[in-house]
């Protein structure tokens, strides 16, 4: 993975002691550093284990009299049920591009929704990443945050779709409320603020955003997207494109909710404008994923 210097645009999406449960014990420049790798020996998360409940009963035997009988009629019914299924399979692969570098970045300092243009260096920096393999193509559908720093990297980075997209206010970083604007060495001696990072499920930042609004709003973006595709006509031949331009915390968020085996801390955000892909799968009703 390239190294990323970007600041703390929730990128407590790179800020190793944000992490739910995570009680770190690295120095401050460590828990600052935006270049922060998974460990290659972290556990899984456990709650990605499989449920023993849906393990097959090995020690039943089939029924001989439930075999069915080759003499009999095939039911109406249940072939249009077993269409209906095969008709609902849909397949969407998500192009996640990160917003480029603002000053609160450059500065290393909260910034979730705080609505702050790009550096003019940024842009430049973006424009290079235009032909990347990952943009080639045509794309079903293209999102975007509606804060500034995203539309902005959309305008550079794909100006040819900026008139297309859809701003959604769901791919909007983590809300910080008053540490928006702060450093880690202004805040590490704040109590409220050492409980957060300990357990951020369990404390919210002084008027900011929860962390169950945060991971509700990326569902609700992500189950949406299915529904759309699953209901749309002709989207069948292949993986559907979706080009969505987002942040660091939302784009973690995503690939621990798509990832079998990945958490939230595991989860690493790409540079700014590189992006990275996911694909999430949808048969007869039930959702599936692989990364």
């Amino acid at each position: 993975m390239a190294n990323n210097r970007a600041g703390l645009d929730a990128e407590h999406v790179l800020h190793p002691e944000y992490m739910p449960g995570a009680r770190n014990e690295r120095k401050p420049e460590a828990a600052l550093n935006p270049e922060y790798e998974p460990d290659p020996g972290q556990d899984a998360d456990p709650e990605s284990e499989p449920d023993p409940k849906s393990e097959p009963d090995s020690e039943s035997e089939p029924d001989p009299e439930s075999e069915p009988d080759p003499e009999s009629e095939p039911d109406p019914e249940s072939e249009r049920a077993y269409e209906c299924k095969v008709d609902l399979q849909v397949e969407l692969e998500l192009v996640l591009i990160r917003h480029g570098h603002t000053q609160w970045n450059a500065e290393r300092r909260y910034l979730g929704s705080t609505d702050l243009p790009l550096l003019p260096e940024s842009e430049v920096k973006l424009s290079a990443l235009r032909h990347q393999p990952e943009l080639a193509g045509s794309f079903w559908r293209v999102y975007c945050s509606d804060l500034r720093r995203c539309r902005e990297t959309l305008a550079v980075i794909a100006p040819s779709l900026e008139q297309s997209a859809v701003y959604d206010s769901r791919l909007r970083e983590m809300s910080f409320g008053a540490w928006e604007g702060q450093t880690y060495e202004q805040l590490q001696s704040n109590p409220s603020y050492r409980s957060w990072i300990d357990d951020p499920t369990a404390f919210t930042p002084p008027d900011g955003e929860s962390w169950a609004e945060f991971t509700g709003r990326v569902e609700s973006f992500l189950s949406e997207l299915l529904h759309i595709a699953a209901e749309a006509p002709g989207l069948r031949n292949g993986p559907i494109r979706i080009l969505i331009v987002t942040h660091g915390g939302v784009i973690r968020q995503m690939l621990a909710r798509t990832t079998a085996g990945l958490g939230f801390r595991e989860a690493a955000a790409p540079p700014p404008g590189t992006a990275t892909t996911v694909r999430l799968r949808w048969r007869g009703g039930e959702e599936g994923s692989c990364h």
